[in-house]
């Protein structure tokens, strides 16, 4: 029998008098229920909204922050490479005039934001890029070609295009190593400046033509980057020649002896900067964005100052940030809650209040993003109290009902006890049914589906257990995906396939215990002046899973452009450790690399170890293993380290170099043993005459088999070379 019967074979066993008093201290009882149902809802989307509302603006405060700490790490490479162009001997085989569009200044006068008085030498290579506009005085969008191959060089006025002085011929030169560093950062690197003392102005990519009158040496960017010692960030400012607002990050550009020579900086359209920065409509429809900095009031106190806000672009749609050439004050009658808010914005602390503004009483929730700088969203209580509202109006209608269902049961006892019972009953078991249609959309992946709570039994209960369920089953699958993403991404960094090369065979292998991992190789054939040279390397970072990952693509992003560069493994090293020790000081995070370069038309090898193991080398010839070792700190430990060294000559056709990385001989089986170093060199030893890649092979199908079951406690990474008989030429 169903539970509606058996409910209306219970009420129809009643008598009328019970029912009628049962009836007016029902009334009575729903309505004080209705009062404490809605004020107790709207305490609960209250707090509720404070904490996801908090947890939201952390979120997107965190990301503006990386971002902004990836722009300045961009910004001081820029400037490495400015330095090293300038410092760089002059290259009389290239013409300055096919790698730049060159133009010369007139006298100066105020700066112009737009491009009607720039100077259009030459429209040959420019095309039209997405993301690359101008704005009229009209607030209008229009094409703005540019030219990704070359630079535009803006000489001052005394300077002749034709015999150009050495620093700017060198800037003429700059496109493709802006280039590179635009690739790192994506389209954050809007427009890459560059301005020397004497007035030379290099701007990448190449525009059709510059506001010849600019002033480029009053610029407020370069004043405050000349006087520092590191990126400075600038205020939200116009970006000279588009109109758009972006923010600036600059860095001074040094001569070898220290002195400074000039400032290069990256602009970014504050837009994009700004662009992961949406408001979230799941805790309240409208929700107002702030980007607000605490700054000193004429007694010395701080208060806050909105810098930009975000605005509504319906008609052009997307995202839209508005910033103020005058920060205005923040403004709200609660002036003591404004004065806790701002001492938290200077101390970089987050928090979410409860204030007057704009005439509503709004939810303020904050989260640091810079030095006195923080992420503001405003939610509107009332919005967040409309599902308690909507929960009174539903409890006050099913009262009134009640009580018609009554009335209408004193006139006729036996028909409307009938219907009472099976209205009844069906209140009863309505929040049944609604749950298990809910947990069919929950099924289908439907996130959004909510259950309407209502009274505190067990069904409420458990539809309380549901809509907490839902957004932790959204959460979790959106942590899987991006955990598969950054798995993708990792992956495609190492490299497919080992290259071609005469004279050198290769061979690779590498296995994550988790879907991201800390180990890295990488193999880098040389052009340039280490033409004939290939560079092998391994790594290993602490731990594994996500930030071993960024580690590790952060130590190949400092590798690969140092490693082309002039210099022994052991300078390479020395170079690469000082950059990442700014990252990882005091963080606990490091991690161990050995790096050779191989000649195989020397038959010789270079190489140097930052706390790695020892590469083996095997002589099929004469069946002795030896290994490869020299002094050398992990990376990320000591700034200031130095690392030597090695060298090896003499390299017989066949002779096996593995270099891997512990997770091999220290994998442990079912018994607790470890593969060890002695299995490794026996395996190298029996496969090294089929060459590099059986190497790898046969040392992964002997782990397989040695730990069975058992998974992996650390990555596997294997590289192994060996020289052709035929030497290149």
């Amino acid at each position: 029998m169903r539970i509606r019967w058996k409910l209306f074979w219970l009420l129809a066993a009643l008598s009328l008098v019970p029912l009628i008093v049962l009836r007016v201290n029902s009334q009575l009882a729903l309505s004080r229920l209705a009062e404490r149902l809605s004020s107790r809802v709207g305490a609960h989307l209250v707090a509720e909204a404070k904490t996801r509302l908090g947890r939201t603006v952390e979120d997107h405060a965190r990301l503006l922050a990386a971002r902004r700490q990836t722009l300045a790490l961009a910004a001081a490479l820029q400037a490495d490479a400015v330095a090293q162009a300038l410092a760089a001997p002059p290259d009389k085989t290239l013409d300055p005039h096919k790698q730049a569009v060159i133009t010369t200044a007139l006298p100066a006068m105020p700066m112009n934001m737009g491009m009607g008085r720039a100077d259009h030498p030459d429209h040959e290579g420019f095309v039209e890029t997405p993301g690359y506009y101008r704005v009229d005085l009209e607030g209008r969008r229009l094409p703005l070609p540019i030219d990704p191959g070359r630079v535009l060089l803006r000489l001052p006025p005394e300077a002749s295009a034709e015999a150009l002085p050495p620093d700017a011929a060198a800037l003429a030169g700059l496109a493709r190593p802006l280039k590179r560093i635009a690739a790192l950062v994506g389209p954050l690197a809007h427009f890459q400046d560059t301005i020397l003392a004497d007035g030379t102005v290099a701007v990448y990519p190449a525009v059709p033509g510059w506001p010849r009158r600019a002033s480029p040496l009053s610029a407020p960017w370069y004043q405050a980057a000349i006087a520092a010692d590191a990126p400075v960030w600038g205020q939200p400012q116009g970006e000279p020649g588009t109109g758009r607002v972006s923010v600036v990050v600059a860095a001074p550009v040094r001569r070898p002896d220290g002195g400074v020579i000039g400032a290069t900086a990256i602009f970014t359209p504050l837009s994009d900067l700004l662009a992961s920065v949406s408001s979230p409509g799941h805790i309240a429809p409208d929700i107002e964005s702030l980007l607000v900095v605490a700054a000193p009031d004429d007694k010395g106190a701080p208060r806050l100052l909105v810098e930009a806000g975000e605005v509504v672009r319906a008609a052009r749609g997307g995202h839209g940030w508005q910033a103020f050439v005058h920060p205005a004050p923040l403004a709200s009658p609660d002036e003591a809650t404004l004065a806790v808010m701002a001492l938290d914005v200077a101390a970089g602390t987050s928090g979410v209040v409860r204030l007057p503004y704009n005439g509503r009483e709004v939810l303020a929730a904050y989260a640091k993003t810079g030095e006195n700088e923080a992420l503001l969203q405003l939610a509107p209580v009332d919005d967040v109290l409309a599902e308690a509202a909507a929960v009174a109006g539903d409890v006050d209608t099913s009262i009134r009902r009640l009580y018609i269902i009554g009335s209408f049961i004193a006139g006729a006892v036996m028909l409307g006890l009938a219907f009472v019972s099976l209205a009844a009953s069906r209140v009863v078991t309505r929040p049944i049914l609604v749950l298990t249609d809910m947990a069919r959309r929950l099924a289908a992946r439907d996130f959004t589906a909510r259950v309407p709570v209502k009274g505190h039994d067990e069904i409420a209960e458990l539809g309380r257990v549901f809509n907490e369920l839902a957004p932790t089953l959204d959460a979790h699958v959106r942590l899987c995906e991006s955990v598969a993403l950054a798995s993708e991404i990792q992956r495609s960094l190492l490299p497919g396939q080992p290259p071609d090369i005469d004279g050198l065979a290769l061979g690779a292998a590498c296995r994550y215990c988790d879907a991201t991992g800390g180990d890295y190789y990488d193999i880098l054939p040389f052009d340039g002046p280490k033409a004939g040279l290939v560079g092998l390397a391994v790594g290993d970072v602490t731990g594994h899973g996500l930030e071993a990952a960024l580690l590790m693509t952060t130590a190949r992003a400092l590798l690969r452009p140092r490693a082309a560069a002039p210099g022994t493994p052991g300078e390479i090293l020395t170079d690469v450790n000082r950059e990442l020790a700014r990252d990882t000081m005091g963080t606990g995070r490091f991690m161990t690399l050995f790096y050779l370069e191989i000649d195989p038309a020397g038959r010789r090898a270079a190489f140097a170890r930052a706390g790695h193991d020892p590469a083996l080398v095997h002589d099929p010839a004469t069946g002795q293993t030896s290994e490869l070792s020299c002094k050398g700190l992990i990376l990320g430990a000591m700034d200031d380290a130095v690392y030597a060294t090695g060298h090896i000559a003499d390299l017989a056709p066949g002779t096996i170099i593995l270099i891997g990385s512990d997770g091999l001989w220290e994998a442990r089986n079912a018994e607790d043993e470890m593969f060890g170093k002695d299995r490794t060199r026996a395996v190298l030893a029996k496969s090294a005459p089929f060459g590099p890649q059986a190497v790898c092979q046969a040392l992964m199908d002997a782990l397989d088999a040695f730990r069975g079951e058992t998974p992996l406690a650390d990555d596997v990474t294997l590289l192994a070379a060996a020289l052709n008989s035929k030497t290149p030429t």
